[in-house]
């Protein structure tokens, strides 16, 4: 952080519904990223040492959880996001930062169902970007790495392609742009239909092959989508 990203500027309205955890053992840095994300982003954000929910929290919402690799090993979040939940109604979205460039922890964290990476010495208007992508739905990885992973088998089973059917020519066309790892906007961009025209493209098919989030999506398209 430099500091021209210090300067003082009109925070951005407030995105309701929605809280961001820094998660990390140095403390000045979560409150600093946390600052700096309120600012660029209108997002509320909360640092902490450990992810935890307070009681006015437990209410319906979006909770991001930003785990910082540099201090710890992200394993135990993984078991505290999914008792979170199974008790409650929130939505959890979970990111890694300052995390090394190894093959092993990205493949964990696309195991894990994590919405993205964030490596060392990603700046931090990159991470405010996308940050934002995965609010909006999107993942943070690289395109080669969540297509090798999609492509890789995983076991016998080729799960189920119930809704297949039901899906249109230009919903089975978003499916494979997904599973190749393009944004929304790309996506957009490439079929010359607008962003809001996607994301009720994606909506749909994520209703009718019965999964909640874009990396299921990706994974099913690569098992059903010739």
């Amino acid at each position: 952080m430099n500091a021209k990203d210090l300067r003082r500027k009109p925070a951005k309205k407030p995105v309701p519904d929605v809280r961001v955890h820094v998660v990390g053992e140095n403390e000045l840095f979560n409150e600093l990223l946390a600052w700096y994300l309120e600012n660029e982003e209108g997002l509320a954000c909360i640092p902490q040492p450990r992810f935890a929910l307070s009681q006015d929290e437990e209410t319906a919402g979006i909770h991001l959880i930003l785990c910082d690799c540099l201090s710890g090993d992200p394993s135990p979040l993984w078991d505290a996001v999914e008792k979170a939940e199974r008790e409650g109604p929130s939505l959890f979205f979970v990111a890694l930062f300052n995390a090394a460039t190894e093959e092993a922890l990205t493949r964990e964290a696309l195991a894990r169902k994590a919405r993205g990476i964030f490596y060392r010495g990603t700046p931090l208007s990159v991470l405010a970007k996308g940050v934002a992508a995965i609010l909006e739905g999107e993942l943070w990885y690289s395109r080669e790495m969540l297509s090798q992973f999609l492509m890789e088998p995983k076991g016998p089973s080729t799960g189920s392609a119930e809704g297949m059917e039901e899906l249109t020519s230009r919903e089975k066309e978003i499916l494979k742009k997904i599973a190749a790892g393009e944004s929304n906007k790309e996506i957009a961009d490439g079929l010359f239909i607008s962003l809001h025209t996607v994301k009720s493209h994606i909506y749909n098919i994520y209703r009718k092959i019965g999964v909640e989030n874009r990396l299921r999506a990706a994974h099913w398209a690569t098992r059903h989508l010739k």
